[in-house]
């Protein structure tokens, strides 16, 4: 017969530690479905911001009603190709959290596009009872998802007034702004004057757009117009300014139909950049993200040019 052993008092109190520590590590699993979020615990320092509740990206994958649910509202406002991992919102999120706004409860949650959230983002509300989803989107101009009431479309604002600086965005009620007179939405872009006192408006077409917006910072927007005024058949591109509510078209440095048009960066990503080249050779580079924090900062703090361009050649 094996003897017992018997364990000390020190040892049953190790023993009991590191049962609660194992525990704990499983204390709390994030929710699967927005229907649970509902119920779900916010990350705080009481749990050690241990929550349950769930990231838009883990929905997305997870939740096939929620997903659903967004990617509807979001195409009803013109609004594609932003959720998922190949969507241009896939940097940092917020959880999904319980939130009550106008006697109502929502889960409310946030995304924005990885080094550019200033500038690119969502914020939302979502009713999992009524499928409903109410959300506040900006690129280069803002928009509303659905019609929030004022109260929801406070909380959905947030500082937007701060990011946008001299571009005011859509009032929080949702009844339309009066259109200037050659028919731009109000309070975007669209209104900037340029060469000869044009609109962006008039210049991409109109109702019937031919332009795109490429990339954005927080005072300047990049813009391609596919249609070009002097048979490019690249197209135009402009650089809108927010602080001066004004446009300018600049060299693309080629008319080839094959040229390609993306975002990229210098100096090691610390900069965005609009970048226009032929077959993976870079023809012309517009550093809008550089010229932003040029207005951003001064004196010692304000970006070198010679700086960047120095340590943008070593990578």
């Amino acid at each position: 017969m094996m003897k017992r052993v018997k364990l000390s008092t020190c040892a049953k109190w190790l023993a009991l530690g590191l049962l609660v520590v194992v525990n704990s590590s499983y204390a709390a699993s994030r929710v699967k479905t927005a229907a649970q979020a509902i119920q779900c615990q916010p990350d705080t320092q009481e749990n050690g911001y241990n929550g349950t509740c769930p990231y838009p990206a883990d929905l997305y994958r997870a939740d096939p009603v929620w997903k659903k649910d967004m990617e509807s509202a979001l195409q009803q406002a013109g609004i594609r190709n932003v959720l998922g991992p190949d969507g241009s919102l896939n940097g940092p999120e917020e959880t999904l959290e319980p939130v009550t706004v106008g006697g109502r409860q929502w889960l409310q949650g946030s995304l924005c596009e990885q080094g550019n959230c200033g500038d690119h983002y969502l914020r939302f509300l979502y009713s999992p009872g009524t499928h409903q989803v109410l959300g506040f989107y900006v690129d280069g101009q803002a928009r509303w998802v659905g019609k929030p009431p004022a109260e929801e479309a406070k909380l959905l604002r947030g500082n937007a007034d701060a990011i946008a600086e001299k571009t005011p965005l859509p009032s929080a009620l949702p009844a339309a702004p009066a259109a200037p007179a050659d028919g731009a939405p109000a309070d975007t872009i669209w209104t900037f004057k340029g060469d000869g006192g044009k609109s962006l408006w008039q210049v991409c077409g109109g109702q019937n757009s031919s332009c795109t917006i490429i990339a954005n910072t927080k005072y300047y927007v990049a813009v391609l117009n596919r249609k070009s005024a002097t048979g490019c058949a690249f197209g135009d591109f402009y650089v809108a300014a927010r602080d001066t509510a004004s446009w300018q078209q600049y060299d693309t440095g080629t008319c080839s139909p094959d040229a390609y048009i993306r975002k990229g960066s210098i100096n090691n990503g610390q900069y965005l950049s609009v970048d226009i080249g032929i077959n993976g050779v870079l023809v012309k580079q517009f550093p809008i993200g550089y010229w932003s924090m040029r207005k951003e900062f001064s004196g010692s703090r304000r970006p070198s040019w010679s700086k960047v361009k120095e340590k943008n050649q070593q990578h």
